[in-house]
């Protein structure tokens, strides 16, 4: 009996690391929405626990072990990250991908075309009635992000993240 031969293509693998948990949730979102098994990639989604820039990006320098093709970190714009990290980003070949303003919720204000708050908490605030439930599960995010919404926005950190987890160039 003849053997079967296994045709074997090359997947990229890349993971995105959010900040928080919230990041996690919309990031999530996005993949539901953008992630198909024809994109010849695997997108694996994880979360820090917060905390400086370093403690951020530490966090996606762990996935080496797993070897990903690509890593990159969604990380909030309300503390400036210093030289030190994005060098450490860059030797790590850790792409950085920032909320702006201020934070994912803020960028999120912008999208649906509300001004942001001056600081995370603010802004947490003003997205909650937006959002379809807790911000930590990414159906909450269908409510007022569905993929129409995402496609039409023009935000940097959106127009990128729709990009790489499609794995569209």
């Amino acid at each position: 009996m003849a053997k079967k031969k296994v045709r074997r293509t090359n997947v990229t693998s890349l993971i995105v690391v959010g900040e928080g948990i919230h990041d996690r949730a919309f990031l999530n979102h996005m993949k539901d929405n953008y992630d198909d098994r024809k994109t010849g990639q695997v997108v694996k989604i994880e979360s820090s626990d917060g905390g400086s820039p370093r403690n951020i990006l530490m966090s996606a320098k762990k996935s080496q072990e797993a070897a990903y093709d690509k890593r990159y970190v969604l990380m909030d714009s309300d503390v400036a990250i210093p030289q030190q990290d994005w060098e450490y980003a860059k030797k790590h070949k850790i792409e950085v991908i920032l909320s702006t303003p201020v934070c994912l919720e803020g960028m999120l204000l912008e999208v649906l075309g509300v001004k942001a708050g001056t600081c995370g908490d603010s802004c947490k605030t003003k997205l909650k009635p937006y959002l379809g439930g807790c911000p930590t599960q990414k159906t909450s995010y269908q409510k007022s992000f569905s993929k129409e919404v995402l496609d039409a926005t023009k935000k940097e950190a959106i127009v990128k993240l729709r990009g790489l987890i499609s794995n569209q160039k």
